[in-house]
C-alpha cells in the first residue's frame, strides 16, 4: 500500500490530524523524490516502511476517535431534550452573533414564542452539559457561546431548521 492510498472517505479527520498526514505524505514525496536513482535501497526501504506504519496508526488512530465521538454524541443527544437540541441548534444557527445570556432568552423566546422560564430552564441544562458558556452573576456581561463539545454535538444533531412546531 502506498502511503497517499488510503480512502479518503473511509474515516473522519481532525483538522490537526490531517495535517499530520498531510506531513506524511510530503515527507514520503521529499524522500521518494531525493532518493530517485541510486539509492540505498535497505535504508529506503526502512525509511518507506516506517513511514507507511506511522500514517496507519495514524488513520487507525482517526477512527477510533471518529467511533468515539459518535458513541458520545448519541449518549448526549440522547440525554437532551427536544427543546433543548432546538435551542443549541438555534444557537449554532446564530453564526457569530454574540449575546449575552439575558439577551438570548428575551430573543429566543420571543422567536420561538415561548415562556422565557422554559428558555432559562433549557439553557441551564446546556451550560450545565459542558455545551455553552455564558455568563453568570460573578461574570456578567460574557455572551452566550457553544463549546467545542457543543458545536460538536450541534454538528451532528439535525441540521438547523426553520420549522420549529415541535417545540
Amino acid at each position: 500500500m502506498n502511503v497517499s492510498s488510503t480512502d479518503k472517505n473511509d474515516f473522519y479527520t481532525t483538522p490537526e490530524l490531517k495535517n499530520v498526514l498531510n506531513a506524511t505524505d510530503d515527507l514520503y514525496s521529499v524522500v521518494t523524490r531525493s532518493w530517485a536513482g541510486e539509492r540505498d535501497t535497505a535504508l529506503y526501504s526502512r525509511v518507506m516502511e516506517s513511514l507507511e506504519a506511522i500514517r496507519e496508526s495514524l488513520v487507525l488512530h482517526s477512527k477510533e476517535i471518529y467511533a468515539m465521538e459518535q458513541a458520545l454524541m448519541a449518549a448526549a443527544s440522547s440525554r437532551l431534550t427536544e427543546k433543548q437540541h432546538a435551542l443549541l441548534r438555534w444557537i449554532a444557527g446564530r453564526d457569530g452573533e454574540f449575546c449575552v445570556y439575558t439577551v438570548l432568552i428575551d430573543r429566543y423566546s420571543e422567536e420561538q414564542r415561548i415562556p422565557k422560564s422554559t428558555v432559562r430552564w433549557n439553557l441551564r441544562g446546556l451550560r450545565e452539559a459542558g455545551l455553552i458558556l455564558a455568563g453568570d452573576k460573578e461574570n456578567k456581561g460574557v455572551p452566550v457561546a457553544l463549546t467545542e463539545m457543543g458545536q460538536t454535538l450541534a454538528d451532528y444533531l439535525e441540521p438547523w431548521s426553520t420549522n420549529t412546531e415541535h417545540i
